[in-house]
C-alpha cells in the first residue's frame, strides 16, 4: 500500500489517467465518428464486398499456383497429375457428402425441435441444399438468406426463427471446428517453437469453446454484459453495436430452447461427426493423388479451410480452398502439383453435385429469383437481422 501511495507511482497513475481521458476524447470526436461511420458504410457495400471477394480469390489462387508456374513444365505436370489420379473412391466421396448434408438437416431439425418437429428430408433437406447451391453461385453468402427464405415460404414460418437457427448452427460449427483444429495443431509434427505457438493457439481455442459453453447455459447474462460494454464504447458506430446485439439476442432466443441436456448432446455429437466426414473427404481427395498425411494433418487442413471460406471471396470460394491446401501442406515434402490437383478435386467433387442438386430443387419450389430479391430488399428496409446468418464460419 505504501508503494501505491508513493509519489512516482501516483505520478505514473496520473499520466495513465490523462492518456486514457485524452484517448476517450479523441475517439468520441465528431471526425473520428464520421470516419468510422463512413468506413462501415463502405465495408457493408455489396459492390465493395463483391470486388473485394474477387481480389481475395485471385490472390489466393495465384499464391497456390505460384510454385507450379515457377517450374518449367509446371502446367504439364499438373495435367499429368489429373490424368494419372485414382478416381475410384469418388462414389465414396459423394456418399460421404450426402451423409454430411443429411446430418446437417437432422441437426437443423433438432435446433428447431423446441418450436416444431420438422421432417429432416421432406422439410429441411431441400432448403439446405438450395442454400448451399446459391452460396456457390452468388456472392456475400446470399445462399444463407435463400435457405431461410425458402424454408419460411414452404413451412409458413417467420424468417426470424430460421435466422436464429442458422446462427445457432454457426455456434456449434465453430466449437467443432476449433476442437479438431486444436487437436491437430497440438499433435501435428512441427518444430518446437511452432509447437509452443500451437499449444498457445489450442489454449485460445479452449477459451473460445468455454465462451460457447457460457453462451449456451448463461446466455441472457452474457448478452446483457456485452451490451453494457458496447454501450460504453461510444466510438463504435451505432449501427454496428445494434447489429452485434441483434445477433446475440437472436442466439439467446434459440439457446433458451435447447438447454435440455439430451438435445444439446445430440446437436454437439452431430456437429462433431459432420466435420469428421468433411475431413474424411479431404483425406480421400489427397489419397487420389498419392498424398497420405496423418489424420491430425487432416484436422488442421479441415480447420484452416473452414475458417478460410469464412473470409469474403468469390462465389464458390475458388482460390481460397486451393490456398488453404497449399498453406497447410507446404513444407511437408509433398509435390506442389499433387497438392493443388487434390484441392481442385476436393473442391469440385462437392461444388458440382451440390450446385446442380440445389438448383434443381429450387426450380421445383415455385419460387423465383425475383421473389428472393424482393424479400431481401424488404428485410433490409425493415432492418431485419437476416444478415446474421450470412456471417461467421463456413458453409462447407
Amino acid at each position: 500500500m505504501k508503494i501505491l501511495r508513493s509519489r512516482p507511482v501516483k505520478f505514473l497513475l496520473g499520466i495513465g489517467s490523462s492518456l486514457v481521458g485524452f484517448g476517450k476524447k479523441v475517439l468520441q470526436s465528431p471526425i473520428i465518428k464520421l470516419i468510422a461511420t463512413t468506413a462501415m458504410k463502405i465495408l457493408r457495400s455489396r459492390w465493395f464486398m463483391f470486388f473485394f471477394g474477387i481480389v481475395v480469390s485471385v490472390v489466393c489462387m495465384w499464391l497456390a499456383m505460384r510454385p507450379i508456374l515457377a517450374e518449367k513444365d509446371g502446367l504439364t505436370n499438373l495435367g499429368e497429375e489429373f490424368r494419372t489420379a485414382d478416381y475410384s473412391l469418388l462414389p465414396l466421396i459423394l456418399f460421404l457428402l450426402y451423409v454430411f448434408y443429411w446430418l446437417k438437416s437432422w441437426r437443423w431439425r433438432l435446433l428447431l425441435l423446441p418450436v416444431q418437429d420438422f421432417a429432416p428430408m421432406r422439410d429441411l433437406f431441400g432448403p439446405t441444399m438450395i442454400g448451399f447451391a446459391f452460396n456457390n453461385v452468388l456472392p456475400a453468402r446470399m445462399g444463407e438468406f435463400v435457405r431461410c427464405f425458402v424454408f419460411a415460404q414452404q413451412q409458413k414460418q417467420p424468417m426470424t426463427m430460421a435466422v436464429s437457427s442458422i446462427f445457432l448452427e454457426r455456434v456449434f460449427d465453430v466449437v467443432a471446428i476449433f476442437v479438431y483444429l486444436g487437436i491437430g495443431l497440438v499433435f501435428m509434427p512441427m518444430p518446437e517453437e511452432t509447437k509452443r505457438l500451437a499449444i498457445l493457439f489450442g489454449a485460445g481455442i479452449g477459451a473460445i469453446a468455454l465462451f460457447g459453453v457460457v453462451y449456451v447455459f448463461w446466455t441472457r447474462p452474457l448478452v446483457d454484459f456485452v451490451e453494457r460494454i458496447l454501450a460504453r464504447m461510444s466510438f463504435i458506430p451505432h449501427g454496428l453495436r445494434d447489429k452485434v446485439c441483434r445477433m446475440l439476442e437472436n442466439g439467446a432466443v434459440g439457446m433458451a430452447s435447447i438447454r435440455r441436456p439430451r438435445l444439446l448432446a445430440a446437436i454437439l455429437l452431430i456437429s462433431m461427426v459432420k466435420w469428421v466426414l468433411n475431413g474424411a473427404v479431404m483425406l480421400i481427395s489427397l489419397w487420389a493423388f498419392g498424398i497420405h498425411p496423418s489424420p491430425v494433418v487432416a484436422f488442421v487442413l479441415m480447420g484452416v479451410v473452414a475458417l478460410g471460406v469464412s473470409v469474403p471471396a468469390s462465389p464458390g470460394y475458388f482460390g481460397v480452398i486451393q490456398g488453404c491446401f497449399a498453406a497447410v501442406l507446404a513444407g511437408m515434402n509433398y509435390d506442389n502439383d499433387a497438392v493443388f490437383a487434390a484441392s481442385v478435386y476436393f473442391h469440385l467433387s462437392g461444388y458440382i453435385p451440390v450446385t446442380i442438386l440445389g438448383l434443381v430443387l429450387f426450380s421445383r419450389t415455385g419460387l423465383s429469383l425475383h421473389d428472393i430479391g424482393a424479400a431481401r430488399e424488404e428485410t433490409q428496409d425493415a432492418g431485419a437481422s437476416s444478415e446474421v446468418a450470412m456471417e461467421g464460419p463456413p458453409a462447407t
